[in-house]
């Protein structure tokens, strides 16, 4: 769990960076453990932290990735490239609904646009890629509870917590939040710590 001190770096970050935090908040920090500690950010692996903040502190965690693994890389969806998400702060673009059609559960749909990078080049690296922008289904889903060292089919670009478990405690939280619409914060950890 995120510590008061990781919490605080994280919402000053944001907030240094004019992203609005709210009473109900879903922060992704790209490249730390769910303790708060950077990590080499290796590809194909569930290195990143989805989190749910309040306007003070972080009230739960989950191991994540804000990444495609590399089977989508090598195999994209999309011929230009699989999706890689821009860092920034996505204002009503997640609502609640079924993700999936061989293992359907409920997560964060996409209903607004997003930012990111196509990786035409499957370097599994931002740099020189494309930036483009629009609905591409980003969702908030789980990751069928994958090791963590292989994100294996779990992600082709979407938001993906690695455990069942975790997810549903995240839809939880996310259902008694009382809100239709969700704001989302993508960051690096290698900025905040």
């Amino acid at each position: 769990m995120l510590d008061k001190i990781a919490s605080d770096k994280i919402l000053k970050y944001c907030q240094s960076k004019g992203y609005p935090i709210n009473t109900f908040n879903i922060i992704y920090i790209e490249g730390i453990d769910i303790d708060g500690r950077l990590n080499t950010d290796t590809p194909n692996q569930f290195n990143d932290v989805r989190a749910v903040f309040n306007n003070a502190k972080c009230l739960d965690c989950w191991a994540a990735t804000c990444e495609p693994g590399a089977w989508y890389t090598d195999y994209p969806m999309n011929p230009a490239g699989a999706f890689r998400i821009a860092f920034g702060c996505y204002r009503n673009a997640w609502e609640i609904g079924i993700h999936g059609n061989s293992d359907p559960h409920e997560s964060l749909i996409q209903i607004g646009e997003v930012q990111g990078w196509r990786d035409f080049n499957k370097d599994m690296i931002r740099t020189g890629d494309r930036l483009i922008s629009g609905y591409f289904g980003i969702n908030q889903h789980w990751g069928y509870d994958m090791p963590p060292n292989d994100i294996g089919q779990a992600s082709a670009g979407c938001l993906v917590g690695r455990s069942r478990h975790g997810h549903r405690e995240f839809m939880q939280l996310c259902r008694d939040s009382g809100q239709r619409y969700f704001d989302t914060i993508v960051v690096p950890g290698n900025e905040i710590f």
